[in-house]
């Protein structure tokens, strides 16, 4: 082989390492950068989702605080709340009741449920949890804001008569027709699952947090 062509071959395998060099290079310094943005993106991200963990479980916490104090409030008037329907419901019709309560002492069972709480401050929480999310968290909000509003209903109508039609259209009066216990029992259930659906949701967020991202390594030829 001559000088010549040693030195077209020899400057021929400089050119391909170098053209390998310059591409593995490229490589690395793509993947390097990628890397970089990954890092810089969760150094930023991380506050936001650390701020928006803390509003829903601020959010999650007013609402079950809410719906407590409606709970045990509401408790102390289930008795009186059933008494006043049933008498109600006898004067309705017309009959004499079972048990007649004297003026004064329905004033006393009035006076017990003028001491549940309305449903204001579960229904502005129950927003709030709209606001903040996910949809079945808010599903769950959804349902013990209406556990709430049922049962205290009963409380605000207990003396109410109403008229409807039996089934060969004739008009006929009757008190508050609702169970004021089983209401309640609803009401302890649905604050029961929404606990749950949110600490659910705030446990795989926490998980997510916790977990570091897996990056993604490319070969490089």
């Amino acid at each position: 082989m001559s000088e010549l062509m040693i030195a077209l071959v020899g400057g021929g395998g400089a050119l391909l390492g170098a053209a390998v060099g310059g591409a593995a290079a490229v490589a690395a310094a793509k993947v390097q950068a990628r890397h970089g943005q990954e890092t810089a993106r969760l150094a930023y991200q991380g506050p936001l989702d650390a701020a928006r963990r803390t509003a829903q479980r601020e959010a999650y916490a007013t609402l079950l605080t809410a719906a407590q104090e409606f709970r045990l409030a509401s408790a102390a008037a289930l008795g009186p709340a059933r008494r006043l329907m049933t008498v109600t419901d006898y004067e309705s019709r017309g009959e004499p009741p079972e048990e007649a309560i004297p003026e004064q002492h329905r004033g006393r069972l009035r006076a017990v449920l003028a001491q549940v709480p309305g449903p204001e401050a579960v229904r502005a929480a129950e927003q709030h949890v709209w606001l903040e999310g996910p949809v079945p968290v808010a599903k769950a909000a959804n349902a013990l804001a209406a556990a709430v509003t049922e049962l205290n209903d009963v409380f605000v109508h207990a003396e109410t008569k109403y008229e409807d039609e039996d089934d060969e259209g004739r008009l006929y009066r009757h008190g508050l027709e609702a169970n004021p216990v089983a209401l309640h029992s609803k009401l302890v259930g649905c604050i029961d699952m929404f606990s749950k659906v949110a600490s659910a949701h705030l446990n795989a967020v926490e998980a997510r947090s916790a977990t570091p991202p897996r990056r993604r390594l490319r070969a490089v030829p």
